[in-house]
Order: structure tokens, then C-alpha cells, then sequence
């Protein structure tokens, strides 16, 4: 896919600039592409005939919640639009190398609720000729008039000529020992896991689950920078982890920014996972947050792509999850009772809407692997049909303090 962005704003050397950039529209805020939607299978279509009962044990265990049956999800842009853009990345600084170009559409993010077309505006001088520090307001405006108002110093630097120095420094690189991590959340109803990409290099699966791993997500495709490509690792971590009994979830990580794109992309990845046995959720990885506005998409828009991606799995007999960092599930995601991968990279989990597997960090260290891999947890009761209808119940969390997933 090649994304053309309207470059109208430019600092240019020596110039005082008040400029207004218009961002093209690639989709409106109605998805076009007929029923948009998707019947997406939560990570939990199963009945359950209890909830799960409180374990007085663990204080770190999050609490399992309920997965409603949705009905087929849309999202439709409001009859008034009352709310302004929002800035997704705003860097308070920015540095540019002398004599170099400016141009703010490479350090900023946004997003507006219904309009995929935000137009910008820029108010500062800024002379890159010229070391110095430069302030700017930057204004984005929708269609309806709402405004958000950011600044951002621009720094323009002059590159040292000394060049690199030898200084070896301390390796500070933190990993967590998966013994540790499954300590941290003893609870009957916690099924253990982990989830890799082509990154993760050669995995021996009986050692992962001789380690205490119940469960793998396995990346199956992925879709970024103009180009579609099953994970080269996927087919042999496929054979290996099912060889090995562990139960398995396969994710797509997407940059789709519209119905066409993803239908022609949901195409390849069921012939991937054709003739497959899936045991979890198939789960939509839509995290490219930065520079959103080159997808020329809303709210609403993004939304309904993954509405829509649920469906088409649902269609062919998949269920489905959607995976997000928590900071994006509270501003942009509305699952609309579809299940939840949370992202949250933390000990104790302060996120208040409904999830049934948790991403708890990413520096796990498991025997069979020699890279760092994700950890994850997942409530066993919301998949009965998979580990069984007997389980334990879980405590409540709150917040750590540490620090949350990127994406």
C-alpha cells in the first residue's frame, strides 16, 4: 500500500510560516463496504454458569469479567460533532539538524472522532538556518469546527564533530524470569502464556511448556509498510507448539485503513490458517499510533475495521479478540462486548473495562527461548471449552505505578 501524505507545510530556512495543512481523506466516517460489523466471537461465546468465585489468596490476581454475546457492532458518526481532535503524540521538544528541513507532519499524531480530514495550522518562526530554540501553537480543526491547541519547541542543533567515543557503559536491559511471573498471579483460574513473532528466533516448545506455559499467541501475518506476508516463523512455531500441547491463538497485525484493504488481507490469512486448529481467538493488532493521520482515518473509521474484521472471522468460523495497549482501549477502542487482549505493563492492573487476557509485560524470560518474549494470562473460566469448566476465581487489581505498553 503506498500512503501519499499532502505535504503543504514545510519550514524552510530563514522563513517565518503560519501554514494550514489538509490531510486527504481516504475513507469517510461511514465505512463504505455494505454491513460493516462484525459478530466478532468474543474470547468468550461460551455460557458460563457461574462466575468465578474470589480466591483470598493473591492480592496481585486480576478479576475475570463478563463476556456479553454482541450484538453486530457499527459505529455510526453523531448526528452533532461536539468533540475536538486529539493529539496521539505531542512531543513537548524536537530537534532538527541545521540547514535541514522542517516539516511537522513527521513529529506529530492525531486523530479527530468522525472526520478522517483534520486540518492543521502552524503559528511560530522557525529558522533553520540558525541554531536557537524555536516555540510554535499548533491548532487542529474538524470539519465542524471543533479546535485543539498544542505547543512544541523546535530545537535546531548543529551535529558535533567528535564523533563516537568508546565508553562501554553498563548492560541495564531488566528481564523477568517466568517462574517470577507466574508467581506473581497465583490463582487457580490463570491459565500461563506467552506470545511471539519471527523475533523470538528458534523456540523449543517442550521447554516453554515444561516451564509452566499453557498457552502461545503465534503472529500469523502481518500487514506494514505497503506490504502483506505470513510471519516466516509461523508455520514451524505452529507444528512445534501444537506437538508440544500447548494451546494456541494466532494474532494479525494490521495497519489496514480500509474495508477493501483488510477484506483482501482477511483473504490471505484465512488461507494461512486453513486446515489449522485454533484453539483461543484470532486477534486484530491494530497499534500504529504514530503519524496516524496518514491513514486518513477516524475514530468511528478505525473502529469499524475491526467491527468489520470480526465478522469476516466469525464468518469463516473463528473467534476473535481485540488486542490493545490500555491507554488506547480508554480513548479510542469501543469493543462493543467483543473480548479484550489487554496491553498494560504493569504488576497490578488499574484498567477498569472488561478484558480476559492480560499482556502483563514484555522482558519474560523462558527456558526454550533465548530472546526476551511477552507474558500473558488469560482467565481459564471464560474458555471452558478449551481448559475446562472447573475453575478458581481471582482478586482485584490496582495500579503498580510501572509502565504501560507501547501500542
Amino acid at each position: 500500500m503506498s500512503i501519499n501524505i499532502r505535504k503543504n507545510l514545510k519550514f524552510l530556512a530563514a522563513v517565518s510560516v503560519v501554514a494550514v495543512v489538509s490531510m486527504s481523506t481516504l475513507t469517510a466516517c461511514k465505512i463504505p463496504g455494505g454491513n460493516i460489523g462484525g459478530t466478532e466471537t468474543p474470547t468468550v461465546t461460551t455460557t458460563e454458569s457461574t462466575e468465578p468465585t474470589p480466591s483470598p489468596t493473591p492480592t496481585n490476581s486480576p478479576t475475570p469479567t463478563p463476556s456479553p454475546t454482541p450484538a453486530k457492532a457499527h459505529m455510526d458518526k453523531p448526528a452533532e460533532d461536539t468533540k475536538a481532535p486529539m493529539f496521539l503524540s505531542l512531543p513537548e521538544t524536537v530537534s532538527v539538524k541545521v540547514g535541514s528541513e522542517f516539516n511537522i507532519q513527521k513529529h506529530i499524531g492525531y486523530i479527530d472522532n468522525c472526520d478522517a480530514e483534520v486540518d492543521i495550522s502552524v503559528e511560530g518562526d522557525v529558522d533553520t538556518s540558525t541554531v536557537g530554540s524555536y516555540p510554535i501553537t499548533i491548532t487542529l480543526t474538524d470539519d465542524a469546527g471543533n479546535t485543539k491547541t498544542g505547543k512544541m519547541t523546535v530545537k535546531v542543533y548543529k551535529p558535533s564533530n567528535t564523533g563516537g567515543g568508546g565508553g562501554g557503559g553498563t548492560d541495564t536491559h531488566k528481564t523477568l524470569a517466568y517462574s517470577d511471573f507466574m508467581a506473581r498471579y497465583p490463582d487457580s483460574d490463570i491459565a500461563y502464556g506467552i506470545d511471539v513473532s519471527r523475533y523470538q528466533g528458534d523456540i523449543d516448545f517442550n521447554k516453554v511448556k515444561a516451564a509452566g506455559c499453557e498457552f502461545v499467541y503465534l503472529r500469523a501475518m502481518i500487514y506494514n509498510n505497503g506490504e502483506l506476508g505470513e510471519d516466516r516463523k509461523f508455520e514451524q512455531y505452529y507444528v512445534d507448539a501444537k506437538a508440544a500441547g500447548l494451546k494456541i491463538g494466532v494474532y494479525y497485525y494490521s495497519t489496514d485503513s480500509t474495508i477493501e484493504m483488510l477484506h483482501e488481507h482477511c483473504s490471505e490469512l484465512l488461507k494461512v490458517l486453513a486446515g489449522k486448529q485454533i484453539d483461543l481467538p484470532v486477534a486484530f493488532d491494530w497499534e500504529s499510533w504514530w503519524n496516524f493521520q496518514k491513514y486518513n482515518m477516524s475514530i468511528v473509521d478505525i473502529n469499524n475495521l475491526f467491527y468489520e474484521f470480526a465478522d469476516i472471522m466469525t464468518q469463516n468460523g473463528y473467534k476473535t479478540i481485540l488486542y490493545a495497549s490500555k491507554y488506547y482501549l480508554e480513548i479510542i477502542w469501543e469493543p462493543a462486548g467483543y473480548d479484550v487482549w489487554l496491553a498494560h505493563y504493569v504488576k497490578q492492573t488499574n484498567y477498569e473495562g472488561e478484558y480476559t487476557i492480560w499482556q502483563t509485560g514484555s522482558i519474560g524470560r523462558i527456558d526454550g527461548c533465548s530472546e526476551d518474549v511477552d507474558t500473558d494470562i488469560l482467565f481459564k473460566s471464560k474458555y471452558p471449552e478449551v481448559f475446562g469448566s472447573s475453575s478458581g476465581g481471582g482478586g482485584t487489581a490496582t495500579d503498580s505505578g510501572e509502565g504501560e505498553a507501547v501500542g
